[in-house]
């Protein structure tokens, strides 16, 4: 099929900033590694000849705005491209490292895939196939690229392998009861609007409490459900499709992740690294994503965000529950100046509140990105499913820095009760935060705030698994259950 737009130009840009108003002092390792320059591949005298690129100047490039924080990007090198477009073997474009690869087009918009596949073909050498299911972008290759492989391209995450087998972030299609048993089949609850994803979700509980079939998981990802199965069940007694969604199951020894009332540190791997840095530095005014620790140098965390209680208008700093068990809380570190004390906790979501001292300020502005996004005043709590699957997240921690991931799909996850027969479940989501994301991931970026767009807290980091289905994932565990205590993000 021919290609949307034929190619013609290739250029190398660096985004223009403002002036830097809250940056960290010390820039950890994650972030020091991270591009700064993107390639826009542009058609034929699209762009005129200049030195700085207004995103404005073409529709085609509407779609990469956020991108560039003031819409304009310094153009560092500019090529022209020998291109031909009759097969599949003709050159690979030379693309130089870069953080994003800008193409006329963007993946999120129906269809374009299909029209615009030989231009994914030909980024790489040794491509052998590019698979795409409207969320995620995996790339087979002969050979990987070198790294530091880019954060999107067209607009989409993507993956990298030289395994057939491997389908990198795509969700798991491969079990599924092959017998025609459709629960619920008069019910259609595809493509929900999110306040009524929870319908999704009950008919899925109904279903398995009535049979007795455990589960821990489930994912609705709009059109078909994932279910995690607690034991291997004989898959002839589960629904082929729900409320006219198809099903597809997992088992819990697949998934590799713990539960969510367990130790999140078989999670996260720690750095192999003899020096990584991370940023220890005081601050005079706290803000979302600074160090934290408890009275001993053995556990260190990261600064939520303020949380106001709607009624009483105290306010209390969110962080991970599991570092900070009734106990008092320092900045940055154990002989640091004490901040304040936790107060309050809930289990299920491994969150702790913490009462500040009367004279520590926090500040809900996050830190500035490296390339000057933000930064961002986090505006309020939402729920968890009102983000579209795709949609961009942020996160920003002293021992990550700053990162960027993809919205997953709606996700409950089972905690325990304390009553042994009923079950309860906990809003969250599945992230995308690249290939090697958890590498070099340590405990305490646990409980970090997770933003979107517009600057809406969605929920906290709460693990990224380092083996099994969902590697290169980080769950989001939701901040309904701050919205339902009636707490709110506190302004000044």
């Amino acid at each position: 099929m021919e290609p949307l737009t034929k190619l013609a130009e290739l250029l190398v840009v660096s985004p223009l900033t403002a002036p830097v108003t809250r940056k960290r002092r010390v820039t950890p390792s994650s972030e020091l590694s991270s591009l700064s320059e993107s390639c826009i591949l542009s058609p034929d005298a699209l762009l005129s000849e200049k030195t700085v690129l207004r995103l404005d100047d073409s529709p085609l490039f509407a779609a990469s705005k956020h991108i560039f924080p003031l819409g304009e990007a310094i153009i560092n090198k500019r090529s022209r491209l020998n291109m031909t477009y009759a097969h599949l073997e003709s050159p690979c474009i030379q693309i130089p490292p870069s953080r994003h690869i800008i193409l006329p087009f963007n993946l999120r918009e129906k269809r374009t895939f299909h029209r615009n596949s030989d231009h994914l073909m030909r980024l790489f050498p040794d491509t052998k196939a590019v698979l795409f299911d409207g969320y995620f972008l995996a790339f087979l290759l002969g050979s990987l690229p070198p790294k530091p492989w880019p954060l999107t391209i067209a607009g989409i995450q993507p993956y990298f392998t030289t395994d057939p087998d491997n389908d990198g972030p795509l969700p798991s299609m491969k079990r599924m009861n092959k017998l025609r048993l459709f629960v619920d089949a008069e019910i259609d609850v595809t493509h929900l609007p999110p306040s009524q994803v929870d319908d999704a979700f009950k008919l899925v509980f109904d279903f398995f409490a009535k049979t007795q079939i455990s589960i821990t998981e489930v994912q609705y990802w709009g059109n078909f459900f994932i279910i995690v199965l607690e034991n291997d069940t004989d898959l002839t007694t589960v629904p082929r499709s729900i409320g006219c969604c198809n099903c597809f199951y997992l088992f819990e020894n697949e998934v590799g992740f713990p539960q969510l009332a367990e130790s999140p540190t078989r999670g996260i791997t720690r750095p192999t690294h003899d020096i990584y840095i991370v940023d220890n530095s005081e601050y005079d005014i706290l803000c979302p994503g600074v160090m934290l620790s408890s009275a001993t140098d053995h556990k260190y965390l990261t600064a939520g965000v303020l949380a106001e209680e709607s009624n009483s208008g105290e306010r209390y700093v969110t962080v991970g529950s599991h570092g900070f068990l009734n106990g008092r809380v320092f900045h940055p570190c154990a002989s640091g100046k004490e901040i304040g004390q936790v107060t309050m906790e809930t289990t299920e979501a491994d969150l702790a509140l913490v009462k500040l001292h009367d004279n520590i300020q926090f500040a809900n502005e996050t830190f500035q990105s490296p390339l000057g996004r933000g930064p961002t005043q986090l505006q309020d709590f939402v729920s968890i499913d009102e983000l579209q699957i795709g949609a961009n997240v942020y996160m920003n921690s002293p021992f990550t820095g700053y990162s960027e991931g993809t919205c997953g799909p709606h996700g409950r996850m089972r905690v325990p009760s304390d009553d042994p027969s009923q079950h309860k479940w906990v809003k969250a989501r599945w992230c995308y935060t690249g290939q090697g994301f958890a590498e070099t991931l340590q405990d305490g970026v646990c409980g970090s705030a997770i933003w979107n767009d517009d600057g809406n807290v969605i929920g906290f980091f709460r693990y990224a698994p380092r083996s099994g289905q969902f590697r290169g994932w980080s769950l989001c565990v939701g901040a309904d259950c701050l919205i339902e205590g009636g707490f709110k993000i506190a302004n000044f």
